[in-house]
């Protein structure tokens, strides 16, 4: 690219299948959409430090690009700007740049690091997703939100630091990280979106910090390798199969906020012994508590007005429920199908068994 040209425009070098290296001059202040898209094999780089954007799939596919620099310039980093760059292993994203866009990385199943400076405000939608190498990722002091599947199917990712700027985790942001040991969560989070962790197999603990107003559903599912959580005062319900699947969970504590326990929410936490629901929960879910073959003893209190279909359906240990109003209440409550199972027997407030 001589020197004096502005800009790459889109689609300049789209589909060059055989370009192997580009040199951009210090005159070029933008790199367009698709500019060397599809580009496989270009194997480096150099991007000067006029440059100013990188724009929408500008690199996408260059599947034989091992690195590149992106200079101090550049401010934003565009969508899928190096989407399916599978040969690159290492990226330096500098402090000029505020947003990185929706699945500005994906499929860069090379890539083993990531460190986003703490200029970065946003991180797109999908951005990392597919980044299958990648160990570790340190996000800086800066970014409010964590977008949807943003790190979804890192599945080397072993650690993750998030910092107290995080306000919400999206859908399914750490999707299927299976090496995911260890995440903590800081105070600023105040919503944890759909499936967030979902597939986290190797999640052994999770501090929930108490300005967690919303769990959403599926948040936590086959988290398997999970055996305590701590759900804090001010979430409203526990939505669907938040915690379905997590095998190892052996105790959770539910606080008086919760008004809702949603369907699957606890099914197959198989390792659950016991479970005190507590008062102002007035629904419990279908299949909220199937399959939790270890859990005895549960505890269900009076604000209670409806228990769903096989909510118990399949907890072959347990024998007693414990109901903290007296048989009228009980009676009141309304049940679906299978709710309750044969040869549990349900006792009142006084400890005598309700008929």
């Amino acid at each position: 690219v001589l020197e004096g040209v502005t800009g790459i425009g889109d689609y300049a070098f789209y589909n060059c299948s055989a370009l192997t290296g580009v040199t951009i001059p210090d005159s070029v202040t933008s790199i367009g959409g698709s500019a060397f898209s599809g580009c496989s094999a270009l194997t480096s780089v150099n991007i000067p430090d006029s440059v100013t954007s990188i724009g929408n799939s500008a690199f996408s596919s260059c599947s034989s690009l091992t690195s590149v620099n992106i200079p101090d310039s550049v401010t934003s980093i565009g969508n899928s700007a190096f989407y399916g760059c599978s040969g690159l292993t290492s990226v330096t994203i500098p402090d000029s740049v505020t947003s990185i866009g929706n699945g500005a990385f994906r499929n860069c199943s090379s890539l083993t690091s990531v460190t986003i400076p703490d200029s970065v405000t946003s991180i797109g939608n999908g951005a990392f997703e597919g980044c299958s190498s990648l160990t570790s990722v340190t996000i800086l002091n800066g970014v409010t939100s964590i977008g949807t599947q943003t790190f979804s199917g890192c599945s080397r990712l072993t650690s993750v630091t998030i910092p107290d700027s995080v306000t919400s985790i999206g859908s399914n942001a750490f999707y299927r990280c299976s090496s995911l040991a260890s995440v903590t969560i800081p105070n600023s989070v105040t919503s944890i979106g759909y499936g967030a962790f979902s597939g986290c197999s190797s999640l052994a603990s999770v501090n929930i910090p108490n300005g967690v107003t919303n769990i959403g559903g599926a948040a936590f599912y086959n988290c398997s390798s999970l055996t305590s959580v701590t759900i804090p005062e001010g979430v409203t319900s526990i939505e669907v199969g938040a915690f379905e699947g997590c095998s190892s969970l052996t105790s959770v504590t539910i606080p008086n906020s919760v008004t809702s326990i949603g369907r699957s929410a606890f099914s197959t936490c198989s390792a659950l012994t016991s479970v005190t629901i507590p008062n102002g929960v007035t629904s419990i879910g279908t299949s909220a508590f199937t399959g939790c073959h270890r859990l005895t003893s549960v505890t269900i209190p009076d604000s209670v007005t409806s228990i769903g279909g096989s909510a118990f359906y399949g907890c072959t240990s347990l024998t007693t429920i414990n109901f903290t109003g007296t048989q009228e209440q009980w009676n009141a409550i309304t049940k679906g199908t299978n709710a309750i199972p044969s040869g549990v027997t349900v006792y009142d407030k006084d400890g005598n068994p309700i008929t």
